[in-house]
């Protein structure tokens, strides 16, 4: 554990050591900084458990799928560069590093449970977004042997290419997650931050099943 928090102090602080041999950081190292970063995203969401109303098993349930999307975001961004890096450069390049500086770049997220301060949880939010994409340009420049410039160019093309995927799958993504909460927690509906943005009434899920019984009784 001890090796984890130190990978992860050196990716926060953007340690050119740590990037310029990634294989050097063993799987389970990066897992560990992943997995942190998804507890602590996870706990940034506090409301949104409380006002679903989880516990035990539930919460483990919701931290594996913060875990499984954050990792699927970042490796996304890592196969969107290595895709564009692969056609600038006109070689194959190692996919293997990128993931690991994927995992690498989710280490501000370690900061996550911030974002659970009321007023200042966005701005934190937004601010971490930008460590980690600082974190996966530097790794990437030190993986590519580029200078700041074309690595910042690749990198905001490979990010830009992601985000267009993710627009595309949005709607299929959005019922799988949905999906997956249900078969993941038991409960039909899900109160989600975008909810508590929009100033929704807060109604539980037993109290939803309650109304549709006496409903259907009338």
């Amino acid at each position: 554990m001890t090796e984890v928090f130190a990978t992860l102090g050196d990716a926060l602080l953007l340690r050119p050591a740590l990037f310029e041999n990634p294989r050097a950081v063993g799987v389970w190292t990066a897992l560990g900084v992943a997995l942190i970063a998804a507890i602590s995203t996870m706990f940034g969401h506090i409301a949104i458990l409380v006002l679903n109303r989880l516990r035990g098993l539930q919460i483990l349930s919701s931290l594996a799928l913060t875990f499984v999307e954050l990792g699927a975001l970042y490796s996304a961004q890592a196969f969107s560069i290595w895709a564009v890096a692969s056609l600038v450069l006109r070689k194959p390049l190692e996919v293997v590093p990128l993931i690991v500086v994927a995992a690498l770049a989710m280490a501000p997220q370690a900061f996550a449970f911030l974002t659970a301060l009321p007023h200042f949880g966005l701005f934190i939010g937004r601010f971490l977004e930008i460590w980690g994409f600082l974190i996966f340009w530097f790794g990437a420049s030190k993986i590519l042997g580029m200078d700041w410039l074309p690595s910042l160019i690749i990198t905001l093309a490979g990010w830009l290419v992601m985000q267009l995927i993710s627009r595309l799958v949005h709607r299929p993504l959005s019922w799988l997650i949905a999906r997956a909460w249900t078969l993941a927690t038991g409960r039909p509906t899900m109160i989600t931050s975008k909810d508590v943005l929009a100033g929704m009434p807060f109604i539980p899920v037993e109290g939803v099943k309650k109304n549709e019984q006496l409903g259907a009784r009338r």
